[in-house]
């Protein structure tokens, strides 16, 4: 398979299976040429034993890693992320002008020869790629939307420690249970903590809610850009909500206190980052966005 993309004010997603290729053309008329030539998976810590979860598949794994090799211009690069310890809050690579983010390789699942089940299928979200591997890209220099980004909530630090992510280990697709991929990424913070909106959004509201039956208050808010992307985010166990559902936020608008509903041994939430463009839908690790947030701060302060 060959896919043709074009720089966009957008972050771009993508997956690649092995022999695929990917042909991107920056803003300045250069092309950039990246193939797939295998990926692979592997535990690197065991010893799992903070809690059990009779819900979702148990393991003894804290810590895997996954790997790929690709051929960009010409040359061939070996890149490996880690999920579950602090190397889970990467930074991109930068390879010939662009910023290439490694997001998930599905040679982890169970189901295609891994270790890793799915812990939030039931719910419509999914870690594991449809092809081998998912990526997400954006040319160096460029930010990933064409907009200013707020805090989506306090973090004056801007910085996160995989220590906080519920008992150590839910950040995005991290081993939830020892062996469950957590669909989202989890951070504590004190119930009734305010939430914010990260950039303009055009509709938010809760999907799930304890005044419905549910367990939690899960809410879902969307944004669709001028080239034709739509994201979605989600955050879940709110206590309430601060702004009337179904109405457009500003960025920077409280919306909800959260940290207080089905939360667990930690007060926490959950977020979660959805991206709908050329036909495809992908979910990408939170900590890109968050990331972005955070290295934003100084450009917005100068």
């Amino acid at each position: 398979m060959k896919l043709l993309r074009t720089i966009k004010p957008t972050i771009t997603p993508f997956e690649l299976n092995p022999g695929d290729t990917l042909d991107l053309t920056l803003t300045t008329g250069r092309r950039w040429h990246m193939e797939l030539v295998n990926a692979t998976a592997g535990v690197v810590a065991r010893g799992f034993d903070r809690y059990r979860c009779r819900n979702h598949a148990a393991g003894d794994i804290t810590v895997y890693a996954f790997t790929a090799v690709v051929r960009i211009n010409g040359r061939e690069h070996t890149l490996r992320r880690e999920v579950g310890s602090q190397a889970s809050f990467y930074e991109p690579w930068l390879i010939d002008g662009v910023r290439l983010w490694f997001d998930a390789a599905s040679c982890a699942f169970k189901d295609n020869g891994g270790f890793m089940e799915e812990k939030d299928w039931q719910g419509g979200l999914l870690c594991k790629p449809f092809r081998l591997t998912r990526w997400a890209l954006q040319q160096e220099g460029l930010p990933i939307c064409p907009e200013p980004l707020g805090d989506w909530y306090p973090n004056p630090a801007g910085t996160l420690d995989i220590r906080n992510c519920y008992t150590g280990e839910d950040c995005w697709m991290g081993p939830y249970n020892g062996g469950a991929a957590h669909g989202g990424l989890d951070i504590n913070m004190p119930a009734g903590t305010i939430l914010t909106a990260p950039f303009d959004l055009d509709d938010h509201f809760l999907y799930d809610s304890l005044a419905a039956g549910a367990n939690n208050n899960r809410w879902l808010a969307t944004r669709r850009w001028a080239d034709g992307a739509t994201w979605e985010i989600r955050t879940s166990h709110l206590i309430d909500m601060i702004t009337p559902e179904r109405t457009p936020l500003a960025r920077g608008t409280p919306y909800a206190t959260t940290a207080g509903t089905f939360v667990g041994y930690h007060e926490h939430t959950h977020f979660v980052w959805r991206v709908f463009e050329q036909g495809g839908t992908y979910f990408l690790d939170p900590w890109i966005l968050m990331h972005e947030i955070w290295a934003q701060r100084p450009t917005q302060a100068g």
